[in-house]
C-alpha cells in the first residue's frame, strides 16, 4: 500500500472473543469448550466477561488448529498492518444486545480516533457487520473513512433461525449448544431476517417472525417440544419486541462515507421459512435438497448477496466472492485478498 496506513479497527463475528468466568474459568475460548464445559448462558443470568480476541484453538497441537483470527491476521499483518499500532480489535460480550454493544463500539472507535488524530477504518466479520452498524446507530457522526463488511448479515439470515431452532454444534463430535442456551442470551435474535426481510412459503401465509405466536405455532426453538411454557412465552415476547424495535433503530442508522461489502456467491442458500404439516423446515447450511426453489437463492450457504448488503439507505460497493460455505467469507485466502484490495 502506498498511502500511510489508516488505523483499522476489527470488528470479530461471534464465537471470536473469550468468555471467562472468575469460578468457572473459560465459559469459551478454549479447546474444553468445544466439546464440554458450562452452558454460554442460562436465564439465571450470564456468567463470565469478554476475555482475548479467539485467533485460533489448537485441537492437535502442530497438525490441527481451529482458526477463527489467525490467518486473517497474518495477512493484514503482511500488508503491512501492525498489531495494536495501525491493527486493533473490539473484544467483546457476543451474548449481548446489539444495541448496547454497539454504543461500547462506539465510544472505542472515538478513542481509536482521537489518539490517531484523524479518521480510522472499520472491518465487520460476519455478525461483526451489523455490529458496527449499530455503533453508527449510537453516533452518526463517527470519525470513520471507510467500512468494510465481509459476511456480514445486515439484512439478517434464515440461517440463524436455524441455529436458533435445532442448536449449533462447534465441532464434530463436539457439544451442541441448546436453542434454550441460545435464547438465554439477551442478543439471541441479533441476526434473525429483519422485518423487512423475513419470508414465509409453502403454508406459511399470514406468518409474522416477529410474531410470538407464530413461533409458538410453527414449534420454533424453545416451543419445539412445548408451546406453552409459560417461562419461555414470556421471555421470547420480550425478546422479539426488543428485535423489532432493533430494527428500526438499525434502519435509521446513518450510512458510513464508504461501504464496501464483500458477499460469498455460488451456494444454494435458504432465505425463507418453509412451512409444511404445520412446522417449520429449518435445516440449515448445506442440507437444503427438498425445499421448494422459492425458498432457496445465490449467496455464500447462509446469507444472499441481498442480505449481506442490505444497509438502509448506503451507497454499496459490493464485492462477490466464490465461496464453498458461510466461512469462507472471514477464513479463507480469497476473502483475504478481498479485504486487503478494499482498505487499499
Amino acid at each position: 500500500m502506498s498511502r500511510p496506513l489508516r488505523p483499522l479497527l476489527v470488528v470479530p463475528g461471534l464465537f471470536s472473543t473469550e468468555i471467562v468466568d472468575d469460578t468457572l474459568g473459560h465459559i469459551w475460548g478454549r479447546l474444553r469448550n468445544l466439546y464440554g464445559g458450562p452452558p454460554i448462558a442460562t436465564l439465571d443470568g450470564l456468567r463470565g466477561r469478554p476475555g482475548a480476541i479467539v485467533r485460533v484453538i489448537p485441537i492437535i497441537p502442530g497438525l490441527y488448529d481451529y482458526d477463527l483470527m489467525r490467518s486473517l491476521e497474518r495477512a493484514i499483518v503482511g500488508a503491512g498492518y501492525r498489531v495494536d499500532e495501525t491493527l486493533h480489535y473490539f473484544a467483546y460480550d457476543w451474548r449481548l444486545r446489539i444495541i448496547d454493544l454497539g454504543a461500547a463500539l462506539a465510544a472505542e472507535v472515538r478513542r481509536l480516533a482521537e489518539r490517531a488524530g484523524g479518521p480510522i477504518d472499520m472491518l465487520g466479520l460476519s455478525n461483526g457487520g451489523p455490529m458496527i452498524r449499530a455503533a453508527f446507530a449510537a453516533d452518526g457522526g463517527l470519525p470513520v473513512e471507510r467500512v468494510v463488511t465481509s459476511g456480514g448479515p445486515h439484512g439478517g439470515t434464515v440461517e440463524t433461525l436455524a441455529c436458533l431452532d435445532r442448536g449449533f454444534q462447534f465441532a464434530p463430535l463436539g457439544r451442541t449448544v441448546t436453542p434454550e442456551q441460545f435464547m438465554a442470551c439477551p442478543g439471541a435474535l441479533a441476526a434473525i431476517p429483519s422485518p423487512a426481510q423475513a419470508r414465509f412459503v409453502g403454508d406459511g401465509d399470514g406468518c409474522d417472525l416477529y410474531d410470538l405466536a407464530t413461533w409458538r405455532r410453527l414449534r420454533m426453538a424453545v416451543f419445539r417440544r412445548d408451546p406453552d411454557n409459560a417461562t419461555w412465552v414470556d421471555v421470547m415476547a420480550k425478546r422479539l419486541a426488543d428485535m423489532r424495535d432493533t430494527w428500526r433503530i438499525l434502519d435509521g442508522a446513518p450510512a458510513p462515507r464508504r461501504l464496501i461489502c464483500i458477499c460469498g456467491t455460488g451456494l444454494p442458500t435458504q432465505t425463507a421459512v418453509v412451512v409444511r404439516d404445520g412446522r417449520a423446515e429449518l435445516p440449515g447450511e448445506g442440507r437444503l435438497a427438498g425445499l421448494p426453489p422459492a425458498a432457496i437463492g445465490d449467496g455464500d450457504g447462509a446469507l444472499t448477496v441481498e442480505q449481506a448488503s442490505a444497509w438502509t439507505g448506503a451507497d454499496v460497493e459490493i464485492v462477490r466472492i466464490a465461496v464453498t460455505r458461510h466461512r469462507d467469507t472471514v477464513r479463507t485466502p480469497v476473502a483475504f485478498a478481498a479485504i486487503l484490495k478494499a482498505l487499499a
